[in-house]
Formats: structure tokens, sequence, C-alpha cells
């Protein structure tokens, strides 16, 4: 039968907050609300005023967060309930104004919330701002209602001050009901979590005592949270009403999810949701501290995807673990004052086990594990935690070897000529600091979770050599959508490097020596560098033929030769080969086949290092 691609045609993809459907950001391009300069915002408050004479200010700055209760037991209820313990305000920027607005001190909160701040001796009423907003050595972050409104959250008490001496302003806090200033400060808050972890596993005199060219981590470079009582991002998007948080690449921007159509008490927040907000930071992490390829677009835990986006997730699944020390992702919807449930409660450490409902993407087949998210933050989360959790396991706290495998500046996924980043391009990072540095053997992980040790399955290296035959074995597919393909069993991927413009034949070919078994019907794909796959826009050529009787007996069987060629013009840079196996028809056993560019076998290479 002549076989029909379904190809889709999305526009725009970012990154995804959430671990599966409910919360997939694949659509339409958002309105200007998202990606809008909006409005100047105001600068930081750094300069520390001496006034002669002077009275002191005193006080502890405070937020509070609703805490999660309950567990992974289905029997047993769960999610936000009511406010846990007042929680310092750290390293926060504080200005302070007179009674006519004007700035009279700057400073910032300690590590315990507290602060001491010089003011004139003038008989007046001061008003202490502690803002949602840290630009320092420990921070470099701020939080804002939208981007339109570009209005910095802030904590605000006034003292009048009577002359010299010292006037004790006493404790502010920042609520987790009513106005929600809480959720800002908690926001911030997880940042400064993040940093901090890093700061302690990767930072000064560690990952370069360890590594040889590892910068050792300071601080990261400024993100903008967007967030606002009752209001969803997922709205900036045309026709979207689902719950969204999720991460803007390149523009440093995270937006957190504050409500549904204003409902705080019974629809999905994550202002108090902690993986959630730590996973979109480790996207941006992504965005400005490596590099990364991910697509975008809707992930599942329960279904192979693109190995980009599987790394993405996987890592920011990871990230949000590590930082907590707690191998579960939590979701919650509402709270305990209105009804509240766990949107998701997943186990990060286990395969199988346990209860069926919070174990995703299990893995069956060698090379599938980079497929799937969560098999990928399976193995991070391994190579970090205790070690005695599991027989399999021989790695424990090695953050710093994933991280100098991320952030190394030649190896790994910093490698200029590296493309289609994924899981593998990691292996590979770490086996180079296995061999040449002494890291830690991640063999028994790889074994566990079923990734290899680099890029055969997704994205390897080619370049022209001589007698290289590939192998794939397919399954039966359950549609034509390329999407829907089996991307383990039923496709190849191959990176190819193109260092100048050029017009290039790149030719696929059937090979069966023995002529046993039924022919498989193989098409060959050309994508771009953002290679969505599926997506039209991306394929810059293909052949899909059908088999045809080669040899005059009748009939198509395996003795017939078939193959598949595309003419092309390429830019320089780095393209994706796709050998796809269309198999609606049926499945063959193993398929053998050649790749030529221009007469000449791609076949596998390391890739260059410089």
């Amino acid at each position: 039968m002549l076989k029909r691609y379904v190809f889709s045609t999305i526009t725009l993809v970012f990154f995804t907050s959430a671990c599966s459907g409910p919360k997939s950001s694949t659509g339409t391009a958002p309105n200007t609300g998202v990606t809008a300069p909006g409005p100047t915002i105001i600068s930081y408050c750094s300069t520390i005023q001496s006034p002669s004479p002077s009275a002191t200010i005193t006080g502890t700055a405070q937020f509070f967060r609703r805490e999660i209760f309950g567990d992974s037991t289905p029997s047993t209820a769960g999610g936000l309930g009511a406010p846990g313990a007042a929680r310092p305000i750290r390293y926060a920027e504080i200005r302070v104004t007179n009674s006519a607005g004007t700035e009279v001190q700057c400073g910032e909160t300690s590590v315990t919330g507290t602060f001491s701040l010089s003011v004139p001796t003038t008989a007046d009423t001061y008003t202490v701002s502690v803002r949602a907003r840290s630009e320092n050595t420990h921070l470099n972050a701020r939080v804002l209602d939208t981007v339109d409104g570009g209005n910095l959250y802030a904590l605000t008490a006034s003292i009048a001050v009577t002359g010299a001496g010292t006037f004790a302003l006493g404790t502010i806090q920042a609520s987790a009901t009513g106005d929600l200033l809480g959720g800002a400060f908690n926001i911030l808050d997880q940042f400064l979590e993040a940093n901090e972890y890093i700061r302690t596993k990767a930072g000064t005199g560690i990952c370069s005592a360890a590594f040889t060219g590892c910068v050792d981590f300071t601080v990261a470079e400024r993100v903008t949270a967007y967030w606002k009582k009752g209001l969803n991002p997922n709205s900036y998007y045309f026709g979207r009403n689902s719950g969204l948080s999720f991460y803007l690449p390149s523009y440093k921007r995270l937006f957190i999810l504050g409500g549904i159509n204003g409902n705080t008490d019974n629809s999905d927040t994550d202002h108090f949701d902690n993986s959630v907000i730590l996973h979109e930071y480790g996207h941006f992490l992504e965005d400005a501290a490596f590099n990364s390829d991910s697509p975008g677009g809707t992930h599942s835990g329960t279904a192979m995807i693109d190995p980009r986006l599987a790394w993405s997730e996987g890592w920011g699944n990871f990230f949000q673990a590590a930082v907590r020390n707690d191998p579960y992702y939590i979701d919650t919807i509402g709270n305990s004052d209105g009804t509240t449930s766990f949107a998701f409660y997943v186990d990060l450490e286990n395969q199988t086990g346990g209860l069926a409902y919070d174990h995703l993407d299990p893995v069956t087949d060698t090379g599938e594990g980079i497929f799937r998210e969560f098999s990928v933050t399976r193995l991070l989360w391994d190579a970090v935690d205790a070690a005695t959790d599991s027989a399999a396991e021989s790695v424990s706290d090695k953050f710093v070897e994933i991280w100098a495998s991320l952030t190394k500046n030649k190896e790994g996924l910093n490698n200029p000529y590296a493309a289609f980043r994924n899981a593998g391009h990691v292996h590979l990072a770490q086996s180079y600091l296995q061999t040449n540095h002494g890291a830690s053997d991640w063999s028994s992980l790889r074994t566990l979770e079923k990734h290899t040790s680099g890029t055969s399955e997704y994205g390897q290296y080619v370049t022209t050599g001589s007698s290289c035959t590939y192998s794939i074995t397919p399954v039966l597919a359950s549609g034509t959508a390329l999407t829907s393909s089996n991307y383990l069993k039923n496709n190849d991927f191959y990176h190819l490097r193109v260092t100048s413009a050029t017009t290039v034949t790149i030719r696929l070919d059937y090979v069966d020596a023995n002529a046993a078994g039924t022919i498989a019907d193989l098409d060959l794909f050309i994508y771009n560098e953002t290679a969505r796959i599926g997506n039209s826009t991306d394929i810059v050529a293909y052949a899909w033929s059908d088999p045809v009787d080669t040899n005059g007996s009748g009939s198509i069987t395996a003795a017939d030769s078939q193959f598949e060629t595309v003419t092309v013009s390429l830019a320089a840079g780095n393209y994706l080969i796709n050998t796809n196996v269309y198999s609606a028809d049926g499945a063959s056993g193993a398929i053998n086949y050649t790749i030529k560019l221009n007469g000449s076998e791609l076949c596998p290479a390391t890739l260059p290092n410089p």
C-alpha cells in the first residue's frame, strides 16, 4: 500500500513544567505579554549611606509557606496543608524611604532574616521595604507579578524615628494566606536553595580541583520569575486554560502558576510546590550555565520521547530532588483551605515495586533509557544518593561529576561541535572524566537504567569511511505519525556536520546478503538542527518510496534491493539523519543497511573536541 506519514506543524514550543500530560506546553505562539520588554524595573538598592548623626532600625523579615502533608500511600490524603513555621527571608534587598518617599538607606537581610540599618536622626516615619530580589554573591534573582506590570514584590513596614538610638521594627512576615506574599518569597528562597546546593557540591575549590577546565560555581546569572496570585501563565497562550509553570528559553524568564481564574484554594498552584519551582530553575540553568538542545513540547513519564527532551526534563526532575534531598517529584492541587490532592507524587528512586501509580518510565531494552525522562532522572539521582540503597549501585555523592560533565570548557555538553545533545553526551563526558581524571565508573548505573555509554542510539556522529553496515530490528507500528514511531526500535539517528555550504546526495541502501526474511520498508529523513521529529518545517529532505519488485520475481521479497536517496543543498551546520522503518504494514526481523554521502559510506566517528 502507498504509505502516508502524518506530520505536525508546531510553530513554537517551550520547556514544560510538570512531568507528563496535564502540563504540556505544545501550542501556538504566546501573546506579547510573555516576551514583551516590560517596564523599567527600579535599580537594585545597593549604596549604603552613612548618615551622621544616625539612628538604627533593626528587625527580622520572615515568610510563611504551606507545607506538604501526606505521603505516597494512596489511602492517605495529602497535598498542601496549613502554613508551617516562619522561615527567614535571606539575603534579600532592603530599601528604606522617608515620609517624602526619598531613599535614605539600602541594605540586605542576613542569613537569618535579620537586618540593622542606619538612618538619619531626623524625626520622621521611615518605611522599610524588603524586596523579593537579590543581587549578591548568594543569589541573583527577582520575583515580579507580570511582564507588563513589572511590579517587584516587597514586604513593607513603617516605624517612627524620633532621634538617636535604636528603633526595633520587630518581626515582619509575608503570609501564606490572604495576599499570598509568602508565595513570592518562597520562590526566591528556592532559587537560593538551588544556588547554595551547587556551591556546596561544585563551588570554590571543588570542581576545578577535581577536573581540569571545570569552572567552580559561584552564583548563577540573573533570572526573573513572574508570579501572581490566581494567575495561570498558560493564559498567555491563545486558548490555553490548563495550569502551567514554565521557563522561557533565551529570555531568562520563569513563570510560576499562581492559580486558575483567581482560584488559589481549589485549583492547581505552584508557588509552594518546590519540586516545580526547582524543576523550572533547572531549565534556567540549562539555558544559562550549560548547553541544551531540547525542542520542548509534550512529554510523558509513560512513553519514549525525543532524547533531547527526555534529557532536559529528566535533568529538571533530578535537580529538584537533589536540591530538596528527596527522591520524589511532588506537585499539588489546591490546599487545605479548599480541596487538596496530589497531581504527581512520583518515586524517582525505583523503576518498579511499591505503588503502581507512582513509578514511571520503566525500561526494558538496552538503549531505551535515554528516551525516557524518568530513567534519566533515576540515573542522575543514583549518582548522588547513598550507594547502599541498591545492590546495583556503586556511585554516590557525585554531583560534581554531573556538573563537570555539563559545564567543563570543552568536553560534554559544552563541546562546540556537539549537537542534538542528550543523555548520551553526558555519558561521553563522564566517561572522559573517568578515563582522564579518575572520576567514578557509572557502568552499574547505565546497566540498571539501560543507557548506552555514548550516542549510539541518538545523534551518533558520522563521517565518511568504509565498510559500515548498520542494523535495526523494528516492531509493528501503531500508526503513521513519525512522533509515535518507536524511537528505539524503528529509528536510527545520526549527526552529520557540514562545515561549509554544499550540495550533497545522501543514499540509504537496504542490505540483505542471504535474502532471508521479509523486505523492510526503510525511509530517509534529513532534519535541520532544530530537528523536531515529524515537524514538516524542520525536515529539509526526505525519501519514502515503497519497496518494489526489482528482480522480476513477480513479488516483493527479501531478495529485492531497496534504496532511498535525496539530493539537497545544505548550509554549514548540523543535520540529523533519521533512518525510519515504516512498519505499519508489518514488521521485519533484523535489517541491515548502509548510508552514503556522495558515494562514500558514513561511519561512526569520535566527535571532534577542539
